[in-house]
C-alpha cells in the first residue's frame, strides 16, 4: 500500500511554543513548588499526560490553587479569570498562542470603536470563550465587527459571513484570523484527498482544528478516520485500499505520525 504524509503534520509553532513555556517552567520547579495548567495546555490527551508526569497539574477550578503557578493554555483565558489570577496573587505563565493574541488585539480595537462584534467559531470552545470576554455585549450597534477562531474552516467563515452581511447594517468589518497553519494543514489535505481512497486524521478528539480535518476529509467522500493513536487503527479499514493518506492536527507531535505510519505499512 502507498502512504502519503501531508506536508503540514507535526505541532504548529503556537502549539510548540505552549509546550516550550511550560517545559521550561517545568524544570525550574523547585521543590514544595507547584505548577498549573488551567485546563488542557494543548489539546492532545497524550502530551498532556506526559506533561502531567513531569509535574504539570491540569486543574479546572482556580479555587484549588493557594499557591504556585499558573499557565494560561495555547488558547487564551477569559478576563475574569485572567483578574482572578491575579487577585490571589498567584505567578501567571501565559503560554497564549501569538495568533490568538493577534485576534484578542483586534477584538479589543473593534469594542473601543463600538462596533457589534461576532465570532465564527464553537462558543465552547476555550479561545472563543476568551474572546467573547474581551467583546462584551455592544447589542444595538448597526457598526458590525467580524473575525474568526483561529482554527476554523475558511469555507465556512465565508459562508456565515454571507449570512451575517444579510442583517442590517451601517459598516462592517471582516479580519481573516484564521491562522496560516490552519489553512496550509487544510489545504494538504485537500491536495492528499486526489490521491487517496483512505484518510487517516490524527489527533486529540477534543482538538477543535483535528475534528475540522477529519469533517474536510469526510465530506469527500472518502473513507476518513479520526484517531488519536496507532493503536485505534484497525486492518478491516484498508482491505481493498489502494493508497492512504496521513494528516494532523496542530497539537499532535511528529513522532505520533510517525508510528502511525510504522503501523500502518507494518500490518498492509
Amino acid at each position: 500500500m502507498k502512504i502519503k504524509v501531508a506536508r503540514c503534520a507535526g505541532f504548529c509553532f503556537g502549539v510548540k511554543r505552549a509546550i516550550n513555556i511550560a517545559e521550561n517552567a517545568l524544570r525550574e520547579l523547585k521543590d514544595g513548588d507547584k505548577i498549573y495548567s488551567l485546563g488542557a495546555i494543548i489539546h492532545n490527551p497524550q502530551v498532556v499526560d506526559e506533561l502531567s508526569r513531569k509535574g504539570l497539574e491540569v486543574i479546572s477550578d482556580l479555587r484549588k490553587i493557594k499557591r504556585g503557578r499558573v499557565i494560561i493554555s495555547s488558547h487564551g483565558a477569559p478576563l475574569e479569570t485572567l483578574e482572578e489570577i491575579r487577585k490571589k496573587k498567584i505567578k501567571l505563565i501565559d503560554a497564549t498562542c501569538p495568533f490568538v493574541k493577534y485576534a484578542q488585539n483586534i477584538v479589543r480595537r473593534l469594542k473601543k470603536d463600538g462596533y457589534r462584534i461576532i465570532i465564527v467559531g464553537d462558543s465552547a470552545h476555550p479561545e472563543v470563550k476568551a474572546l467573547n470576554s474581551i467583546a462584551g455585549k455592544i447589542k444595538n450597534s448597526k457598526k458590525i465587527g467580524i473575525i474568526s477562531q483561529t482554527t476554523q474552516n475558511k469555507e465556512n467563515y465565508i459562508k456565515e459571513i454571507g449570512k451575517i452581511l444579510g442583517e442590517d447594517f451601517s459598516e462592517v468589518k471582516i479580519f481573516n484570523t484564521i491562522c496560516s497553519d490552519t489553512s496550509k494543514r487544510q489545504s494538504a489535505a485537500r491536495s492528499l484527498l486526489k490521491d487517496c481512497d483512505i484518510m487517516i486524521v490524527i489527533g486529540g478528539k477534543n482538538s477543535a482544528n483535528t475534528r475540522r480535518l477529519w469533517q474536510i476529509c469526510k465530506e469527500s467522500g472518502v473513507d476518513s478516520f479520526h484517531i488519536e493513536t496507532e493503536l485505534e487503527l484497525k486492518k478491516k479499514w484498508f482491505k481493498g485500499k489502494i493508497c492512504a493518506g496521513i494528516t494532523s492536527g496542530a497539537s499532535t507531535p511528529d513522532q505520533a505520525v510517525q508510528r502511525v505510519t510504522r503501523n500502518i505499512k507494518t500490518k498492509n
